[in-house]
């Protein structure tokens, strides 16, 4: 070893404990520095803990960990969640009052689930959590009834029910937001539940039971985790699927729609879908299982579509060649993309959907939304982006399988949104380049749309009910609360007397009465015009009648009643008797006049038609719904039904014979009887009979001849079996073979 080595390590070893000094204190800072959270969290309990005489070094706290949690938060989080607390906050406000209706569509969400309940989780046909409901002769209620449970163990209210509802949709602006922040990039991202909870349509609908505004949520979160899995994060596919599949569930016209967005996004994404085999096979797993109770369903009812399309009146039913179904569905699709419809306040819609004044976008957002489509379409080829506008033009299809209503075309609300949002960032873009104070435009905005949804909610609720002023059954259907209120008045103060309310000035006017009054109902729901058709002793004070004006107007009009009395009125809102509560009683000649009416409706009624390629004489009991032509039209869909008669009897006078091996009539739910009698040119007779149990679909009733009759004359009695006389027998087709 050399001289100039030995002095370098002696030096090296003469400063050595100096150096290992300074590394101990530069380890002993960064441990204090890692140590400063956890001193700050115990600082209290330490200090109760410390032994008598002993120091504890007090660490200074940085000025970041001063501040408070929400001190720390950017600014744009902190506007973020004043708008979604903007949006629960113009959902709930007088949320019992605006809409001013009631609906039985909201109603029956509540009832469904308590039934459900009650029923041991059963359904009526004794099946376990049934996938849907029945909601006026049709499955169409899933997702929204399920929600519902959060409240089935409350009394019924209309500001809860609405409220569970309401609360749901917070997951539309939630969804928008993030996806705007996280894979649109947008600086304005936050300013989505500000827009949202100022467009006028969903500001309506959202503070309803309906379960449109539920599906439009699901369909919005379905395109949010798309664009998750989209952008490289696989395995949001199973959350994808389960979106979609709460989307396909919550609202019946949204099937096609989703339907047709997933079918669109897998060819358009294929490569990189297939990109990864263990992504396809997760995904095809979860939606196998998701789907798999729909098949069954579709296996139990088989009829549920074709029934459903039917109570729309869809074009799809009606005798029309492909060519003009399809000519029929793209015409209604176009108005769905109308954006006069969409940003122009119109009258499109029921009353009940509208907001008079106001269009279901807002017509202020119409700049946004041209600038905002302009950049997505600049932007198609990014794939992101590009699920947007097929949103937006998969959207109006489930609408126009019927007629396009503001309902059916919620959905569209989802990629409307998030555009003028992008309109809106690509406005404050620019500012952002030309104005000194740029940095408040955001917020600016933000403060202004926040005014004008309070405006809107203030107008609604304060002016909303004398917006329209058709209240019955074609108009807004008010009545709910303040009649059921009134209705419980009486009941308390005269206990005795049998309340008999009109059914006529609403929709399924008994699941209102259940939800108000409960089971079992303690009055009767009946129309004053049923005491005028028959005579129904006795007619006197133990009975009083709550009439619509048209009632009160054609009681007080007929000959068949005296003594009547106003006891009680409901007002509208307009000032405007609504419903009267009358007293009254039959005049002393009644049952003479009673007697002729029946014995004139004992006449039958006479028609031709076309059947066995000649014309037939139908002669048959009156109907008081549909024409007799409708029972051998070939539609199993249309429907007549018996005024009074039960038997209802048909009798098919024919000038040439045919030959008849069989008869079919499609009937309904009560049990069934029917009587065939064919008589030959000889004047001889063949009778066969047959009883059917009830059930809950309409299914056929047969007769058959062996051998088969050459017969003149067709005679068929169709009864509802321990009914008496009157009842209304329904029949939905007869098949004469």
């Amino acid at each position: 070893m050399s001289e100039n080595q030995e002095e370098t390590i002696l030096e090296y070893l003469k400063h050595l404990p100096e150096r290992l000094k300074e590394a101990k204190e530069a380890r002993l800072e960064e441990q204090r520095r890692r140590m400063i959270p956890y001193v700050l969290e115990r600082s209290s309990a330490r200090a109760s803990q410390v032994w008598p005489g002993e120091h504890v070094e007090e660490l200074p706290v940085p000025e970041e960990e001063k501040k408070s949690w929400f001190q720390r938060m950017p600014l744009t989080t902190r506007f973020f969640l004043a708008g979604m607390l903007l949006y629960l906050l113009t959902r709930f406000i007088a949320l019992d009052k605006f809409p001013i209706y009631f609906f039985s569509d909201e109603a029956i969400q509540t009832l469904s689930i308590k039934d459900l309940i009650n029923n041991g989780m059963r359904d009526p046909s004794g099946r376990f959590l049934p996938l849907y409901f029945n909601n006026g002769g049709q499955y169409n209620l899933s997702l929204s009834v399920y929600l519902q449970w959060l409240a089935g163990w409350l009394p019924n209210s209309v500001w809860v029910t609405r409220a569970i509802a309401a609360l749901a949709t917070l997951l539309f602006p939630l969804s928008v937001s993030l996806g705007l922040k996280d894979f649109f990039k947008l600086k304005a991202w936050w300013l989505a539940p500000f827009v949202i909870s100022a467009l006028p349509a969903w500001f309506l609908h959202s503070r309803t039971a309906f379960e449109t505004c539920l599906g439009a949520s699901m369909y919005a979160l379905f395109l949010y985790f798309y664009l998750r899995y989209r952008n490289d994060h696989r395995n949001a596919i199973e959350w994808t699927v389960l979106f979609c599949a709460l989307a396909f569930y919550a609202y019946a016209p949204l099937q096609l729609v989703v339907v047709l967005t997933s079918v669109v996004l897998l060819l358009v994404d294929f490569k990189y879908h297939f990109a990864s085999w263990g992504t396809v096979a997760k995904g095809a797993l979860a939606l196998l299982v998701v789907a798999l109770p729909y098949f069954v369903f579709r296996l139990q009812h088989p009829q549920a579509l074709t029934t459903h399309l039917h109570l729309l009146n869809s074009y799809w039913l009606e005798q029309l060649t492909i060519w003009q179904k399809i000519g029929e569905f793209f015409k209604r699709y176009l108005l769905g993309l109308d954006p006069t419809y969409w940003f122009v306040s119109n009258s499109n819609d029921l009353v009940r959907h509208q907001m008079k004044g106001y269009a279901p976008m807002a017509i202020w957002t119409l700049p946004f939304a041209a600038a905002g489509l302009v950049m997505v379409a600049r932007k198609l080829k990014d794939p992101t982006w590009r699920v947007i506008l097929i949103a937006l033009f998969v959207a109006p299809t489930g609408a126009a399988l019927a007629e396009p209503t503001i309902t059916r075309l919620m959905a569209m609300v989802a990629p409307l949104s998030i555009i003028i949002c992008v309109g809106f960032d690509a406005l404050i873009g620019w500012l952002d380049g030309q104005f000194p104070w740029r940095k408040n435009v955001p917020f600016l905005f933000a403060g202004l749309i926040g005014l004008a949804s309070l405006w809107m909610t203030g107008d609604a609720v304060r002016n909303g009910p004398l917006w329209f002023k058709d209240y019955g059954l074609y108009g807004m259907q008010w009545g709910g609360t303040s009649l059921f209120k009134s209705i419980r008045s009486w009941r308390m103060a005269e206990p005795t007397k049998e309340i008999i309310l009109s059914p006529t000035w609403a929709n399924a006017t008994d699941v209102l009465a259940r939800f108000y009054l409960g089971d079992p109902l303690p009055i009767r729901l009946d129309t004053i015009m049923a005491w005028g058709l028959y005579y129904n002793p006795p007619l006197d004070d133990s009975k009083l009648f709550v009439m619509t004006p048209e009632e009160f107007a054609w009681m007080r009009n007929s000959s068949k009643f005296i003594d009547w009395r106003v006891v009680n009125e409901v007002l509208w809102p307009d000032g405007n008797t609504g419903f009267y509560f009358v007293t009254l009683r039959y005049a002393d000649n009644v049952e003479q006049v009673f007697a002729q009416e029946i014995a004139d409706r004992r006449v039958p009624i006479t028609a031709k038609l076309g059947l066995f390629d000649q014309e037939v004489t139908a002669k048959h009991s009156p109907l008081d719904i549909g024409v007799i032509g409708q029972a051998f039209d070939g539609d199993e869909l249309s429907i007549i039904r018996g005024f009074e008669a039960n038997p209802l009897e048909v009798k098919l006078e024919l000038i040439e014979s045919a030959r008849v091996s069989k008869v079919t009539v499609y009937v309904g739910a009560p049990p069934t009887g029917l009587t065939v009698t064919l008589t030959t040119a000889d004047g001889q007779t063949v009778t066969r009979s047959v009883e059917a149990e009830g059930s809950e679909v309409v299914r056929p009733v047969s007769v058959a001849f062996a051998p088969p009759v050459q017969a003149m004359v067709i005679n068929l009695a169709i009864s509802n079996l321990g009914e008496p006389e009157p009842a209304h027998v329904h029949v939905w087709e007869v098949v004469i073979e």
